[in-house]
C-alpha cells in the first residue's frame, strides 16, 4: 500500500514538475520575436540588443550549476517556487520597460528565475523517476522546449493585437502556477537523500574530470549556439523583410515546437541507430539544411520555412540522450549535472552573443548563421571519444 502510494507521490511530482518546466520556459522565450520592436522602441542597434540579451542569459544559464550545487544540498522546494514567481513576473514586464536599465533588470531577475528553477526540477524527475528516468526525461526536456516555443506565439500575439505594454498582463498565469507547483510537488523527505559534502570547487573539478562529461557539455553548448543564434538573429532579418511580430513568433514557435518532438523521440532513434549516430546526425545534418534553406529564402520562402523548421528538429535530437547519459555517469550531483547540461551550454552562449551580435551587424545576419552552423559539424568529431555504449 505504502509502495503504491509513493509511486503515485513519483508520478505526481513528475507530472508537475513537467508542467512547471513547461511553464518556466514560455516565459524564458517570451524576448526572442518581441526584441527587435523593444530596441526600436528604445533606439537601440542590434548588438546593443544582443548584449542585453547576453546579460540574460548569464543570470538565466551560466550561473545554473551554482544554484544546483546548493539545490542538491538543500533539498527543498524553494529553488522551484521562487524560480517560477520570479521569472513570470518580471520577464512580463519588459514590454513596459522605458530604458535600457530597467530592460536589462527584468532581464537579469527573471532569467535568475529560471536559474533557479532548472536544476533542482530536474534533479528531482531524476530522483522520482527509477526505472523510467529516459521517458520522463524526454517528456521533461520536451515540456520545456514546447513551453520555450509557446512563448514566443503569446509575446508576439499580445504585442501584435494589443501593444508591449499588455505583455504584463502575462505575468497572472505564472504567479498562479507557481502556487500550484508548491502545493502539488510533494515534500520532500530529506532522511531519505544521500547527503553530498563535497565543496562547490571539489565537485567542479570532479565533472571536468570526467571526459564523457566534458564531450557531453561541449555538444550541449553547440546545440545552443545554433538554437539560440537562430532563434534570436532570425527575426531581426524578417523584421526587415517587412514581417509582423505574429508572424515571427509563430516561425520560432514552430522552429522550437519541432524541436521539442526531436527531443522527445531521440530516445526512439537511439534504439533505433544507436546514440552516437544520433549525435552525429543533430551535430552534422542542420549545417546542410541552413545552407539550403538561406539560399531558397527569396526564391522559394515557403520550402525555406520548412527546411528553417526541420532544422530545429535535427539540432534538438539529441537533448534528452545528452542530459540522461551525464545523469547516468555522475548520478551523485544530479542538480549540478542539470545545470551544466540544461543552462551552461545557454549561458556560455549567451555571454557570446555580443560578439555574435556584431558579427551579424558587420558581415550580415546569413553569413554568421551559415558560419555558426558549420561549427557543430566541425567538432562533431569529439563525438568518436564517447563510449560505445552509454552508461
Amino acid at each position: 500500500m505504502d509502495e503504491n502510494n509513493n509511486t503515485q507521490e513519483n508520478k505526481k511530482a513528475v507530472i508537475w514538475l513537467t508542467l512547471g518546466h513547461g511553464m518556466v520556459d514560455s516565459y524564458a522565450g517570451f524576448i526572442n520575436p518581441i526584441l527587435p520592436f523593444i530596441a526600436a522602441k528604445l533606439g537601440i542597434t542590434l548588438a546593443v540588443a544582443a548584449c542585453a540579451y547576453s546579460i540574460s542569459h548569464l543570470f538565466s544559464s551560466l550561473i545554473q550549476p551554482v544554484f544546483g550545487f546548493f539545490a542538491d544540498k538543500l533539498h527543498k522546494r524553494f529553488f522551484i517556487f521562487w524560480g517560477t514567481l520570479m521569472c513570470s513576473f518580471f520577464l512580463s514586464l519588459t514590454g513596459l520597460v522605458h530604458s535600457y536599465l530597467q530592460l536589462v533588470l527584468c532581464l537579469i531577475i527573471g532569467g535568475i528565475g529560471t536559474s533557479f528553477y532548472h536544476p533542482q526540477a530536474t534533479g528531482f524527475v531524476v530522483r522520482y523517476s527509477g526505472k523510467n528516468l529516459a521517458k520522463n526525461m524526454s517528456l521533461f526536456i520536451a515540456a520545456g522546449a514546447i513551453g520555450n516555443s509557446l512563448g514566443p506565439v503569446i509575446s508576439s500575439s499580445i504585442t501584435q493585437f494589443f501593444g508591449l505594454e499588455k505583455l504584463a498582463f502575462a505575468s497572472v498565469w505564472g504567479v498562479i502556477f507557481a502556487l500550484m507547483v508548491f502545493v502539488c510537488v510533494p515534500k520532500i523527505n530529506v532522511i531519505n537523500f544521500e547527503k553530498n559534502q563535497d565543496s562547490f570547487v571539489t565537485t567542479i573539478k570532479e565533472i571536468f574530470k570526467n571526459e564523457t562529461v566534458r564531450v557531453l557539455i561541449m555538444i550541449s553548448v553547440l546545440k545552443s549556439l545554433v538554437v539560440a543564434s537562430f532563434s534570436i538573429l532570425l527575426p531581426f532579418y524578417w523584421k526587415d523583410m517587412g514581417y509582423n511580430p505574429l508572424q515571427i513568433g509563430i516561425a520560432v514557435f514552430l522552429f522550437l515546437t519541432v524541436g521539442a518532438l526531436g527531443t522527445y523521440l531521440s530516445t526512439k532513434f537511439e534504439k533505433i541507430i544507436g546514440y552516437k549516430k544520433v549525435f552525429y546526425i543533430s551535430m552534422g545534418v542542420p549545417f546542410i539544411l541552413t545552407m539550403i534553406f538561406v539560399l531558397l529564402m527569396h526564391l522559394s520562402p515557403v520550402l525555406s520555412f520548412v527546411l528553417f523548421i526541420l532544422t530545429g528538429f535535427v539540432t534538438m535530437l539529441s537533448v534528452s540522450i545528452n542530459m540522461v547519459m551525464a545523469q547516468k555517469t555522475m548520478p551523485q550531483y544530479k542538480s549540478m549535472i542539470s545545470g551544466f547540461i540544461g543552462g551552461f551550454g545557454w549561458g556560455v552562449v549567451g555571454v557570446s552573443l555580443p560578439l555574435i551580435g556584431l558579427g551579424a551587424q558587420h558581415f550580415g545576419i546569413v553569413p554568421t548563421l551559415v558560419v555558426i552552423s558549420f561549427v557543430p559539424l566541425m567538432l562533431s568529431y569529439f563525438v568518436k571519444y564517447l563510449p560505445d555504449k552509454p552508461v
